[in-house]
């Protein structure tokens, strides 16, 4: 059975073990493997420009590259972008990365013109090389995110924290990071009083904070999260003092759960920190945005994607002879009951065989299902689904108003039923495609991803927002296509060698049987 406690992500407890260690050089590693990055993508984005150059002789071309380059990186520097906090948030991070670039291309305009004459690098190769470097740092950074996101849902490169707090703010964030190890974090200790809500069973714990420094040393500690709402205003710095002197990181959790951190801003009184939260209210054009790019999008898509659902159907049907479609009954806006279309994926009668796999359930916490290796699927249609094939259909559903490309993750009517009223707000926007949640939490088994994800979205909807999560989803489902289609990739997911003999699964006895 689905365990109804967080989820904690495999990870060395013990930092002083030889694979302790040799993770912890792996997370030293992170920043290196960025500026490596970001090396290759400036060399080679200012390297373009300089067979254009023909003014310049090829020792000159060689000066005015490396100035570029060396700028660059010197600003890229300067700017924080090696640093966790600045990396957190992609937007910012991609501003600080064009800033850069902008100078570097400032720096191969002077050196061309010292170097040689005013003419010498022209305004427009600067330009493009500009554009080049920007582009090829946003996208490898973008890239090596999500990545490094995968690598520490199975328990790498995660950073070990102390948690100051153990009210219920400091068990709710506690929960997020132990369900969520994808966040980058695993809370080896906590510091406070004991409170009546306590999950950290069998985690260190200390009840004052002077003994802060001595617990962040005895677990590996990297960092603190200081929760606000647990600890009085001279508690609070008296924590930061300590652990700001032992060289720790200091974070504050604010308790803002629901706030998208684009909305906060920093308005000091006389000096000290005060958060201003802006108020989220999408204009009505917005809304009709949405609606006509969804439906401009369907239009375009749905024609072009005849060919492959042709294939896909016929392909269903040589398998078992049943039928090409799955229509199912979903909740959809304003909680009102509608089916959406698929690619049918399972065997015919997999609906009444839901209660003899319930055992097999890897979601935790709620009434979601999932099972990775789920009998009921048919050889095609795990193929249709590792290629998101199966859900081709539902551009139909786009055009028609049922759903929507971008939106909450629609569910079944026996799952909603069991949602909270808090959870049934999901329910203002259409049920779309892909969603924040499947794009940053879809193979995470906590519900508790699932909820927090689809709120978020609910409560800070944008278009800007959207179009994020479309260039996430081409991604994710790029990289699940191409495993997919990689030769020896189903028995590779069994754990099998290349090659090796597999028994007939469940799904292909069944399918005998019949």
């Amino acid at each position: 059975m689905a365990s109804l406690g967080p989820r904690v992500a495999p990870m060395i407890t013990d930092p002083n073990s030889a694979v302790g260690a040799r993770i912890n050089r792996s997370q030293r590693s992170i920043r290196q493997q960025l500026f490596f990055g970001d090396l290759t993508a400036v060399s080679l984005a200012w390297g373009i420009p300089m067979p254009f150059q023909s003014q310049l002789r090829p020792d000159q071309s060689a000066v005015v590259w490396l100035a570029a380059v060396v700028s660059t990186l010197v600003v890229i520097q300067m700017a924080g972008l090696y640093r966790s906090w600045v990396c957190s948030e992609f937007s910012r991070q991609a501003a600080r990365i064009v800033a850069a670039t902008a100078v570097g291309g400032f720096a191969l305009s002077v050196a061309g013109w010292l170097a040689g004459s005013i003419s010498a690098i022209p305004a427009a190769p600067a330009v493009e090389g500009a554009v080049c470097a920007a582009v090829l740092i946003i996208v490898l950074r973008w890239r090596y995110g999500r990545w490094l996101r995968s690598k520490r849902a199975n328990g790498y490169f995660l950073q070990t924290v102390l948690l100051v707090g153990t009210n219920e703010d400091a068990a709710a964030i506690w929960r997020m990071l132990c369900d969520e190890p994808e966040l980058g974090y695993r809370v080896g200790g906590v510091v406070g009083k004991e409170a009546q809500v306590a999950p950290w069973i069998g985690i260190p714990r200390r009840s004052a904070l002077a003994d802060l420094p001595q617990l962040a040393a005895e677990v590996g500690a990297e960092g603190v999260i200081l929760v606000a709402s647990a600890v009085t205003a001279a508690e609070s710095a008296t924590a930061v003092r300590d652990s700001l002197a032992c060289g720790l990181h200091v974070q504050l959790w604010p308790g803002l759960a629901g706030v998208l951190s684009s909305r906060i801003r920093t308005a000091p009184v006389s000096g000290l920190p005060m958060l201003y939260i802006e108020t989220h209210r999408a204009p009505a054009w917005h809304h009709a945005a949405k609606r006509a790019i969804d439906i401009l999008t369907a239009a375009i898509l749905l024609p072009l994607a005849l060919p492959v659902l042709l294939v896909a159907a016929i392909a269903i049907r040589l398998e078992d002879r049943g039928p090409v479609l799955y229509r199912h009954a979903v909740i959809g806006r304003y909680g009102v009951q509608t089916a959406v279309l698929k690619l049918r994926t399972m065997v015919p009668n997999a609906a009444q065989m839901q209660d003899e796999i319930a055992d097999m359930n890897e979601r935790e916490g709620g009434p979601l299902f999932k099972a990775t290796n789920d009998p009921r699927v048919t050889r095609i249609g795990r193929l249709l689904r590792d290629t998101s094939i199966d859900e081709l259909p539902q551009l139909w559903d786009v055009l028609t108003g049922r759903m929507s490309l971008v939106g909450p993750r629609f569910a079944m009517p026996k799952e909603a039923a069991q949602f909270d009223e808090e959870l049934q707000r999901r329910t203002v926007m259409r049920p779309g495609i892909t969603g924040l949640w499947q794009t940053e939490a879809r193979d995470n088994p906590s519900f508790s991803a699932y909820r927090r994800l689809d709120l978020l979205y609910v409560d800070n909807w944008s278009l800007g927002l959207d179009l994020a999560i479309i260039a996430n989803t081409g991604h994710a489902v790029t990289a699940r296509a191409v495993r997919a289609l990689l030769p020896g990739r189903a028995q590779r997911k069994e754990g099998l060698p290349s090659g090796a003999s597999a028994k007939p699964s469940l799904a292909e006895t069944l399918r005998a049987d019949r």
